[in-house]
């Protein structure tokens, strides 16, 4: 694959986060294009090259784009109850924020995640583990196009 983005920004605690918000934007924005995506880390920073990280910036992860001869296959999800927390009934547009989160892609498709409602506030928390933080900011996202905005305030 020779086209992607690279996600590059200012080192701080929001870094990861931030690019795994608004770079799962974009690959869903190609999809809609027709391009089909890939989150890839680890193995692109043998390209050095290929982008260019200023002093204080930090290369987050790579978006790969392009047409490809296979669509992809869906991967195998946690239930709802395994990554959501609710005082008493759940809310119908707090499951489907859930639904739409666990249809995220995540690193080595771990879903390490949870999700917590109090009253109309929704907090997340990522899990331990590799690119969890650019996870969580990608389920942050798949969450809010699932359960709609305007419902619920972030925590």
């Amino acid at each position: 694959m020779t086209n992607y983005i690279a996600l590059v920004g200012k080192k701080g605690p929001a870094l990861d986060e931030s690019c795994g918000y608004y770079g799962e934007r974009l690959v869903l924005k190609a999809q809609e294009l027709g391009l089909n995506t890939c989150w890839v880390a680890m193995t692109y920073s043998k390209v050095k090259t290929a982008y260019t990280v200023e002093k204080g910036e930090k290369l987050c992860i790579v978006i790969a784009l392009g047409y490809s001869a296979a669509q992809g296959v869906p991967h195998n999800s946690k239930k709802l109850p395994e990554v959501a927390k609710t005082e008493g009934q759940m809310p119908e547009w707090f499951q489907k924020g859930i639904e739409a989160a666990l249809l995220a892609p995540t690193a080595m498709n771990q879903q390490k995640f949870s999700f917590a409602l109090n009253g109309d506030k929704v907090s997340v928390k990522a899990g331990t583990g590799l690119y969890t933080k650019i996870d969580l900011g990608i389920v942050k996202y798949h969450f809010e196009l699932g359960a709609g905005r305007e419902q619920f305030t972030w925590a």
